[in-house]
């Protein structure tokens, strides 16, 4: 039973990693930045300064403290070893309530180099930097979670750059180079704090009622939907009975391999039970000794019957003293 709990409990730790990586910090995307800000959105002090957008695409909320925004990664492979020291222009988002983003939110970060003025001021500018892109790197120092590389005319135009749909890059790409991949284009609109889908959008039910008038679709994905939750019952309970019975006779075959054992042990019991204890031995042993050593009177094994003679005293017979019956 033990190798059971052991099972499950594997298959209950995977679960539990897999949601936890499934959902976390590699979510964070750079969803929309602004590096010509004139007159649009201004931060806490009401200056108009570069600002960058991140976006959380998960459905849970994801921390975000000790990540890192820069505008240099050549730092990053150094930085990401045993003991590498981080590049001094990393600017470390530093531990605060407001860095825990709920799910599908957005985070404003500005881009004014000048860190004292609070945990959303980087220590960075677009505008004294030789690079054309913003990178997001994990807390960890090696990993790049996100990177945008905006073109040259942004810095001369009043206008936002980043992911027409929000968040959504091509992975395979993304992977491929250290640019980032995917739908990135200057914005009709800047949306500081919200979403860069600003176009109205067909909702998801009139979608499908387009795509599948008659539920035929529908249909079909419910039942492989239901027999692939079946099969994969079906292969757990299989899996457990396997287990189980494994465990069964291996059990079984521990008690057969014990029983000689006990039955050795069971015998060598009774025999010590049949054994005379010590005071019994001496009791038995003083009986003897007074028998033979003439303690008791020798018997000639011959009985003597004295008869009682016809003339004897007649206190001594009681019938004599009886009244004779009266004869007629």
């Amino acid at each position: 039973m033990k190798s059971i709990y052991r099972y499950f409990l594997i298959l209950a730790a995977l679960f539990v990693t897999t949601a936890t990586f499934g959902q976390s910090v590699h979510d964070l995307r750079l969803n929309e930045m602004m590096i010509k800000n004139v007159d649009n959105y201004a931060d806490e002090y009401g200056r108009h300064v570069p600002w960058v957008e991140i976006f959380n695409t998960a459905y849970n909320t994801v921390n975000i403290t000790g990540c890192y925004l820069t505008d240099d990664t050549t730092g990053l492979a150094a930085a990401g070893k045993k003991g590498g020291v981080i590049p001094s222009k990393w600017y470390k988002i530093p531990t605060d309530q407001k860095m825990y983003m709920p799910q599908r939110s957005f985070l404003i970060f500005f881009l004014d180099n000048s860190p004292l003025y609070g945990p959303f001021h980087t220590n960075f500018t677009p505008a004294e930097s030789r690079t054309r892109y913003i990178a997001l790197i994990n807390a960890n120092g090696k990993d790049l979670l996100d990177i945008v590389e905006y073109p040259v005319s942004l810095r001369d135009t009043s206008l936002t750059f980043g992911y027409v749909m929000d968040g959504q890059r091509d992975a395979t790409a993304f992977k491929k180079g250290t640019r980032a991949a995917g739908e990135l284009a200057f914005l009709k609109e800047f949306t500081p704090n919200s979403s860069n889908e600003t176009e109205a959008k067909i909702s998801k039910q009139d979608k499908l009622k387009r795509d599948d008038p008659y539920g035929i679709g529908m249909a079909l994905i419910s039942m492989a939907v239901v027999f692939t939750a079946l099969i994969m019952i079906y292969i757990m309970l299989k899996i457990f009975n396997y287990v189980t019975r494994r465990a069964t006779q291996k059990s079984k075959a521990q008690e057969q391999a014990a029983t000689p054992a006990k039955a050795m042990a069971s015998k060598a019991g009774e025999e010590d039970d049949d054994t005379v204890d010590g005071p019994t031995c001496a009791a038995i042993g003083t009986a003897l000794h007074l028998h033979f050593g003439s303690m008791h009177d020798e018997e000639s094994e011959v009985i003597t019957i004295n008869m009682p003679s016809k003339h004897y005293s007649p206190w001594a017979q009681k019938e004599l003293t009886m009244k004779r019956n009266p004869r007629r």
